[in-house]
């Protein structure tokens, strides 16, 4: 019976296709082969619209820093290439234009002989977001657009982080994020636009901070995330890492295809710091150019860094 089970091809690729994470194959010239149901789930492309098109037509990349992961960066052609497994934490462009973190883990698919016939190519969220690490279960309201922690939970969040920062004199990083343009997508293209805009934007940070940290909504275009992290350099990282992985998310509207702005202030509270002050530290620079030092590249820095 066992041998029977073992010979059943339909059997082994109906466990394929069920496997709780995102499993693809290519050829050697990079030709998708197979797309399981983990990676329909992960990336929102179904089978039937992959199967046969090269992979960097449907998987676009990045690493935390922005760069592409193509060509000869490719975790994938490196498989190929090398004849050796590749590991890396790499960001997905979802089908609905946000970006998630995942784990990425190949293997190179060997015929008798040792010839190189393909990769096999398994991965999974990076990070698991869980609504109740966030809070929302305790204080029970989520935002109806995002998904997300509504003001209200945010507002509650930074009371009770700021309280905490008195009492134990640990510090904590804290972001405002800024979507960019909507204004002016809302006049030419009507407020529709907006809700995509924002969902993209609420889904990449979600999908790019681990469950320590916390994600809620501010202002219409705005979010703010509280890190449990005191130090500068790994709150300033952070920011920048958002920054990158936001430009890099698209929003698709009747054909046409936006790229997500954004401005990411961030400063460190620490003893001493009232709410209000940190936030009004914390607003973008008015001077020409934010905009601009934003679509280029640069995280904006709108309050000072202490502790």
């Amino acid at each position: 019976m066992s041998c029977n089970l073992l010979d059943n091809p339909k059997l082994f690729r109906h466990v394929l296709e069920d496997l709780p994470v995102g499993l693809y194959m290519v050829d050697r010239e990079l030709r998708i082969r197979f797309w399981n149901h983990g990676a329909e789930q992960l990336t929102g492309h179904l089978a039937h619209e992959v199967v046969g098109h090269i992979l960097e037509e449907v998987v676009q990349a990045c690493n935390r820093r922005g760069n592409s992961l193509s060509g000869e960066h490719c975790p994938v052609t490196m498989t190929l290439s090398q004849r050796k497994p590749q590991q890396c934490t790499a960001s997905y462009l979802h089908k609905n234009g946000h970006r998630s973190a995942v784990k990425i883990r190949t293997r190179p698919i060997l015929e008798a002989g040792d010839a190189i016939t393909g990769a096999a190519v398994l991965f999974e969220e990076a990070f698991v977001y869980r609504e109740e690490s966030a809070g929302p279960s305790m204080y029970g309201c989520l935002d109806a657009i995002t998904g997300i922690p509504s003001r209200r939970l945010t507002l509650a969040v930074l009371k009770e982080c700021m309280a905490g920062v008195e009492e134990s004199h640990l510090g904590f990083g804290m972001l405002r994020i800024r979507v960019l343009g909507l204004e002016e997508f809302r006049l030419k293209h009507g407020p529709q636009l907006i809700v995509p805009f924002l969902r993209a934007a609420a889904h990449t940070l979600r999908n790019s901070l681990d469950a320590e940290n916390f994600l809620g909504c501010w202002e219409e275009n705005e979010f703010l995330a509280v890190l449990p992290s005191a130090s500068p350099v790994m709150v300033a990282t952070t920011a920048e890492t958002l920054w990158n992985l936001l430009r890099h998310s698209e929003v698709t509207w009747w054909g046409d295809r936006f790229t997500v702005e954004a401005e990411v202030a961030y400063t460190v509270a620490t003893g001493g710091n009232d709410l209000e002050t940190l936030l009004r530290e914390m607003k973008p620079s008015h001077s020409s150019g934010t905009a601009k030092a934003a679509a280029a590249g640069a995280v904006k820095d709108s309050g000072p860094l202490q502790g």
